[in-house]
């Protein structure tokens, strides 16, 4: 049944009102732009768009700015929750912190050698490919269960250039990763441990064309740095590399990222407006009004929505989005990661004489243990849950979850006990803002979506780091900021 315009305002005009909002309550303000979401990509389109002359207000939901860029101050090791790593090749990133002063060093997330408990069982790294435990078969006993998603990605990863990921010719792998290993006859094992070590939620649910184009930018990322991936750990480098310009091929920002999204809103003042949860975004010919929950209204000549579609689709736009754009907004997966933070009290590796870092089949994932800082005198650690391990985990609540890995870990490994303290922990699925630590489209959707899905909508345009086109992380968010802003300023010129 079609729903007519007058019938869906009526609506939700009394959906508004029934919430004690009345719409007559706020007389709108007039801008030129009204930017929703003050995370990286938010902030940089708004600060773009002011820089050239243009009114310009962005409304944040939450008290606080960054979105996925959280570093997590009150915690005693000031663990970043999201975006920490810039890279050499992430020019615009590095040309805010020159910007704002912000000084870099050399990325500290170096994590430790893994070893491996499978089938309920140790197995030093150095001794996984004779083990009775690794179930692999023939080439693939050689890879580490925790290496073996990425390593099997990049086997087969034909994308070179950038911006191959949109290219029809490389339609074949816009699969599952499960269609992917069967296609290449990999064994029941390696369908296994890949679904457990994919950088996805699992082999099922992402296109093998948005996780190979993270992965051809992360090599960019590393030959601009004149460095190599890491072959027995999933992240960190066994030497962060620091080229005679001084610039380390991983870096971070002194006292935490979230010095830069602060330092971003505070160039902007008092055109941020945060406590603003935009509820209804309404396009006409002449411009367009966003409508927040508490019934303040902004009226514009356009809009940027700088939002995850997760909460994209749970505001009311008016008119409707184009099918493929539509589809897009409702149905783009976002990954599930919940992590837990603390420090390592005694090296308990030496007791057991297994490696300090190890990844699971089980409940636990992964945990990661991580060099000191120069500052620090203690070891680091990150429990690393991701995909189902992470919903599973999100269904005990954080109390009993932090109780639950502390007694896991104890018996599992039992040189841990009372040797490691867990002070930190957050779900970006459970964060309501947010409701996902990172977008992943599904096999079948870069082919058909991935290039509507950031076309504008009349008067309303889209950031964020799901409507990147070349780059990854913060870059990425930066990028489509920039893009954002620059269609709305080619469309006033």
């Amino acid at each position: 049944m079609q729903v007519s315009r007058r019938r869906l305002l009526a609506g939700t005009v009394a959906a508004t009102a029934a919430a004690g909002l009345p719409r007559a309550a706020f007389a709108a303000e007039r801008q030129s732009v009204v930017v929703i979401g003050g995370g990286l990509a938010g902030l940089h389109a708004a600060l773009t768009l002011v820089e050239a002359g243009v009114d310009a207000t962005l409304l944040e939901a939450s008290p606080r700015v960054g979105g996925r860029v959280f570093t997590a101050d009150k915690v005693e090791t000031r663990p970043e929750y999201g975006a920490s790593q810039i890279g050499r090749s992430y020019a615009r990133t590095l040309d805010l912190c020159r910007r704002f002063e912000l000084k870099l060093v050399p990325e500290n997330r170096d994590v430790l050698p893994m070893s491996n408990f499978i089938d309920g069982q140790w197995v030093r790294s150095d001794r996984w490919e004779a083990s009775p435990v690794n179930k692999l078969v023939g080439e693939e006993r050689k890879l580490r269960p925790a290496m073996l998603g990425s390593q099997l990605m990049s086997k087969y990863n034909r994308l070179q250039a950038l911006e191959d990921w949109l290219d029809p010719k490389f339609a074949d792998l816009d699969v599952s990763f499960r269609e992917l290993l069967t296609r290449h006859r990999h064994s029941p094992e390696a369908l296994r441990l890949a679904n457990l070590s994919t950088t996805g939620n699992d082999i099922d649910s992402a296109s093998m064309l948005s996780l190979m184009q993270e992965q051809a930018r992360s090599r960019f990322d590393l030959k601009f740095g004149g460095a190599e991936a890491p072959t027995d750990r999933p992240y960190g480098f066994r030497e962060n590399q620091r080229p005679a310009d001084g610039l380390a091929t991983i870096n971070n920002i002194v006292g935490g990222t979230s010095r830069l999204t602060d330092a971003m809103a505070a160039a902007l003042g008092d055109r941020v407006r945060r406590g603003k949860l935009a509820a209804r975004i309404e396009l006409d010919a002449k411009g367009a009004e966003v409508t927040c929950l508490d019934g303040t209204r902004y009226r514009a000549d356009r809009v940027i929505a700088a939002v995850p579609f997760t909460i994209l689709r749970r505001m009311t736009i008016t008119p409707a989005l184009p099918a493929a754009q539509g589809e897009a907004v409702r149905t783009l997966p976002y990954g599930h990661t919940t992590r837990g933070f603390g420090v390592i009290k005694a090296p308990y590796w030496e007791q057991d004489g297994l490696e300090p870092s190890f990844f699971t089949d089980g409940a636990i994932k992964m945990f990661w243990a991580l060099k000191p800082r120069p500052d620090e005198s203690e070891h680091r650690f990150m429990v690393v849950f991701t995909g189902a391990a992470a919903e599973r985990i999100d269904l005990l609540g954080e109390a009993d979850a932090r109780r639950f890995v502390e007694a896991e870990l104890v018996r599992i490994r039992p040189a841990m006990k009372g040797k490691v303290d867990l002070v930190g922990w957050y779900s970006w699925a459970r964060d309501p803002l947010v409701q996902g630590c990172r977008h992943i489209f599904a096999p079948g959707q870069v082919m058909r979506l991935a290039k509507p899905m950031i076309e504008p909508h009349g008067r309303l345009h889209f950031a964020g780091e799901h409507t990147r086109r070349l780059e990854f992380g913060m870059e990425a968010a930066l990028e489509s900021g920039e893009r954002a802003a620059l269609e709305i300023l080619e469309r006033s010129a």
